[in-house]
């Protein structure tokens, strides 16, 4: 059983907060996670995954755009420790402020996907995808 569908409604109505001068409650506020069970783990290939991330990228920029604001970054990475994808929005040029450790932004969405599904070992320093919307 593929999630995302559902979980892609559940974001897109979701409402972003917008506070660039507070980068950890923006960052806070706008998070999500997602963790797979064995049996969606199974149904889901990483071409789900990576659209599924990209999907959410665009509804998180259209709802900016639809109130003349932004632009934000969106950012995801793999949360090892517990086995999640996370994402979240801040005020661009704040990704690298709302982590407590070094991370890498990366441009290729793939690392990210792959790390996230069990295919690939998690990077040192973390991870992370960016894009900036809308």
């Amino acid at each position: 059983m593929n999630p995302f569908p559902e979980w892609l409604a559940e974001v897109a109505a979701d409402a972003i907060t917008v506070h660039a001068d507070a980068p950890f409650a923006e960052a806070r506020s706008n998070q999500w996670s997602f963790g797979l069970d064995a049996g969606q783990r199974a149904a889901v290939t990483a071409a789900d995954v990576e659209g599924f991330i990209r999907e959410v990228a665009v509804a998180r920029g259209r709802w900016l755009a639809a109130r003349e604001m932004g632009p934000m970054q969106f950012y995801c990475w793999h949360d090892a420790q517990i086995g999640q994808l996370r994402f979240s929005l801040v005020s661009a040029g704040g990704v690298r402020s709302v982590f407590g450790a070094p991370i890498e932004p990366v441009s290729v969405l793939h690392g990210v996907v792959h790390e996230f599904l069990g295919a690939a070992v998690p990077g040192d320093p973390l991870r992370v995808w960016v894009l900036t919307v809308p």
